[in-house]
């Protein structure tokens, strides 16, 4: 029983300090990931096929990482409410935020693309 007991009290102390590390460096990561989303999507993207549909992947993909990152921070419970460093919390907050916000604005941009898409294909 003893054994049981240290081994769920390590697992938990495993977590919390997989929390604090991803606490960490979540605001930066989703940072980075959100400026590189923006500097790529924010180029022309080519007009031949191929390079269109490397370059439409590449946006699809930093979406996917961003998304990633946000279901990370989801699962560790951030922000916290209850952390000490405040300031960070309410920068992760933010980050977390600015991210959803991308999120709903490209999901929204690619079903309007889907309905332009489709409407040419019937004309």
């Amino acid at each position: 029983m003893v054994d049981q007991e240290n081994e769920i009290a390590t697992n938990e102390t495993i977590e919390n300090e997989t929390r604090m590390h991803i606490s960490g460096f979540l605001p930066d990561a989703i940072a980075q990931a959100l400026k590189s989303y923006y500097r790529f999507s924010q180029q022309r993207a080519p007009e031949e096929a191929k390079e269109f549909s490397a370059h439409h992947s590449a946006c699809k993909v930093a979406i996917a990482h961003i998304e990633l990152l946000i279901k990370l921070a989801r699962w560790a419970d951030l922000p916290n409410e209850k952390s000490e460093d405040q300031n960070h919390q309410v920068i992760l907050a933010a980050m977390v935020q600015q991210a959803q916000d991308e999120l709903v604005r490209y999901k929204e941009t690619q079903k309007h693309k889907g309905k332009l898409d489709k409407q040419s294909k019937d004309d």
